[in-house]
């Protein structure tokens, strides 16, 4: 009876996986959404604070709206740096897993080798 219940529990397992990495892909693409928003968000706003700069900044409004823009660009380029910082560190970390185990294999490989002369 084992033998028919493991194609049952590879199938589920299967599906478990598929159902992870779609989730996977929707919250990439969720993200990658985002940063394009927040990008084009940024060249709209410096856009405006370069046109409030040359109308000349010497009414309270405009000084106002100057401040707001800049302070909005201040959060912009807090979430896009942010976002590519995580998405540097998921792209390097199974490179730094790989060093670190590999070079741990190779010590350990190295001692029992000198261990056992």
């Amino acid at each position: 009876m084992t033998q028919n219940t493991a194609p049952v529990d590879e199938t589920i397992e299967f599906d478990r996986e598929i159902a992870e990495l779609e989730q996977k892909i929707s919250a990439l693409k969720h993200r990658h959404a985002d940063t394009q928003l927040a990008a084009r968000e940024q060249v709209v706003l410096v856009r405006q604070r370069n046109e409030l700069n040359q109308k000349g900044t010497n009414r309270p409004e405009v000084k106002q709206e100057l401040q707001m823009i800049r302070s909005r660009l201040e959060e912009l380029d807090l979430t896009l740096e942010s976002r590519l910082s995580n998405e540097w560190k998921l792209m390097w970390e199974p490179f730094w897993q790989a060093v670190r185990f590999g070079g741990l294999g190779i010590a350990i490989g190295w001692f029992i080798s000198t261990w056992g002369r």
